[in-house]
């Protein structure tokens, strides 16, 4: 009977262990260390960050302030109003009603950072090649370290694809805008669930 009891409460110990664990999840996003190059080739955009910028910025791999690995995202305006740099890429075969969560780390070293961030997802439709809504910008302020940024959305009817987009933008400073921001280990997520590897069946043919 002792050796019963033992049974049950190990068996009881892994399913807590079990049905607590983190849940699991797989990032959507291609080179979301921006470790390869970016592109800016024009579509498609699935399978790789199309970098995008106006005149007085830049968009592109860096090797200054990567927070893992060799490269980061690098994203600069140089005392230039009314500009933009940033990078997206598009994450296709999306289910409406999906939760999605888009995180990443970024840093600035410029202080002051005479810049606006601007993140967000824009719901595709890919048959239609249209966008069908847009996510309001998170607007976080980089910090001299990497600091994570996240958010969460669902997945509008009629879309089927996600533009992810990172980008920065002097319109909103004045009189100039400038400074860098660096991104890095970005992820586009969809949370599963974990497998219970023990089930309160096998429990009572342990007990029993």
């Amino acid at each position: 009977m002792k050796h019963r009891k033992l049974a049950l409460l190990t068996a009881l110990a892994l399913l807590l262990a079990v049905s607590t664990q983190a849940p699991a999840y797989a990032n959507l996003l291609v080179n979301p260390g921006f470790e390869d190059p970016i592109t800016y080739d024009g579509p498609p955009f699935v399978g790789s960050w199309e970098g995008f910028s106006g005149g007085g910025a830049s968009s592109g791999n860096s090797a200054l302030q990567p927070r893992t690995g060799i490269q980061a995202l690098g994203l600069s305006i140089l005392g230039t109003p009314n500009t933009f740099a940033g990078a997206f890429q598009d994450v296709p075969g999306l289910t409406p009603g999906q939760v999605m969560i888009f995180s990443g780390w970024h840093m600035t070293p410029s202080n002051p950072l005479d810049l606006g961030v601007e993140i967000r997802i824009e719901w595709r439709n890919s048959v239609s090649n249209s966008e069908v809504s847009r996510t309001p910008n998170l607007t976080p302020v980089p910090a001299g370290v990497y600091t994570q940024f996240a958010f969460t959305a669902t997945v509008p009817a009629g879309a089927d694809l996600a533009r992810v987009v990172y980008a920065v933008q002097s319109f909103s400073t004045s009189p100039l805008g400038s400074g860098t921001v660096y991104v890095d280990d970005v992820s586009f997520d969809t949370e599963a669930t974990p497998a219970r590897a023990t089930t309160w069946g096998q429990i009572k043919s342990i007990y029993h």
